[in-house]
């Protein structure tokens, strides 16, 4: 059976206005480290992003930046000589790449990127390109409008009742690696029958 060895992030470039965001991503970053779990994020030195990588870093975790040149310059990420950077021209070039990448993912706060890359996640899991877990983190009730959005949809006829578990959420930080794992043994479980 796979290991759970690779984790990519979605998350903010911003910080948000409530420190919660930026500690709940530190504190991530540190459990994954502690597990050895390799974080691949959006390699950005500012933000949420920042915090997840360099609570990884300082625990000693791997970290793995995938980017677009545009937004290297702009979000200049801060990285070590450990770690690993992937730049590419394109930012859909930069989600596939990140998606084949990963054993699973996890959404944290952040804006209009973030959401397009839960929102590609989602619709790749339903088309079940993805089998992927992906894990939605409503620290600070940040996602309530969302899994609303999500019940409406199904309730509105646009999205089946079957695809109602294509995203998990959970509320705590400690919750996120034992929800992976669950979701993760269980893809593996499928993969070989």
């Amino acid at each position: 059976m796979k290991k759970l060895e690779k984790i990519c992030v979605f998350c903010g470039s911003k910080s948000g206005k409530d420190p919660v965001y930026t500690q709940a991503a530190f504190q991530l970053g540190t459990i994954l480290a502690q597990n050895n779990i390799q974080l691949i994020y959006g390699a950005g030195g500012t933000g949420v992003m920042h915090a997840v990588a360099d609570g990884c870093k300082q625990a000693g975790g791997q970290v793995l930046g995938v980017t677009i040149d545009r937004l290297f310059k702009i979000e200049k990420p801060d990285l070590s000589d450990e770690d690993e950077v992937q730049v590419f021209h394109h930012m859909f070039t930069r989600k596939v790449a990140m998606t084949k990448m990963a054993d699973a993912f996890v959404v944290l706060p952040g804006g209009l990127g973030t959401m397009d890359e839960l929102f590609e996640l989602m619709t790749l899991k339903q088309l079940g390109v993805v089998q992927s877990p992906l894990i939605v983190l409503n620290i600070n009730f940040f996602f309530d409008g969302l899994r609303a959005f999500i019940h409406q949809f199904i309730r509105d006829g646009f999205v089946n009742m079957a695809h109602e578990d294509l995203v998990q959420f959970v509320e705590n930080v400690e919750d996120i690696l034992p929800t992976i794992e669950k979701q993760f043994q269980k893809t593996q479980g499928e993969e070989q029958s």
